[in-house]
């Protein structure tokens, strides 16, 4: 009634099929790996915290967040936002050293279009840190990257 198939027709396929699947699980495992962090141009990541007197800037509801790096030798910079609950940021830049400017808000600017008038947001740090031609933060990004912190002050 029934018949047992013969190992030799069951093997075969996956004898046939065995190269295949080791050359396919192979190629996906290095394009996951890669070869290694290399980031393009020289650049480095960067992970950060803004700062504000000695603890981490956290802003309450919503707003604008963001850090700027402007190079100090007038080479290219970076941006980023940052986490408004516990004032982390990742950035990719080239090492060296950088002139901060963070940008904190409670809110948004409001433009009205019929009076042709715009509200700006109410700014959660001091005014000098939002342009590099006043803020006094000074960077500096090592060659390989790591951690750095922004060190602001309410004063």
């Amino acid at each position: 009634m029934f018949r047992m198939i013969s190992l030799r027709y069951v093997r075969r396929p996956f004898q046939l099929f065995l190269p295949f699947v080791v050359l396919g699980l192979g190629v996906s495992l290095l394009a996951t790996v890669g070869c290694g962090s290399k980031l393009p141009g020289g650049k480095v990541k960067i992970a950060g915290t803004v700062m504000l007197d000695s603890s981490p800037l956290v802003c309450e509801g919503p707003g604008e967040s963001f850090v700027n790096l402007s190079a100090e030798n007038g080479g290219k910079g970076g941006a980023a936002r940052f986490d408004r609950a516990t004032g982390t940021f990742e950035m990719v830049v080239e090492p060296g050293d950088y002139i901060a400017t963070v940008r904190a808000t409670d809110g948004f600017e409001v433009e009205d279009e019929k009076r042709g008038t715009v509200t700006p947001a109410k700014s959660l740090i001091p005014g000098k840190y939002n342009s590099p031609d006043n803020s006094d933060v000074k960077v500096t990004v090592p060659p390989s990257g790591g951690n750095v912190s922004i060190q602001l002050s309410s004063e």
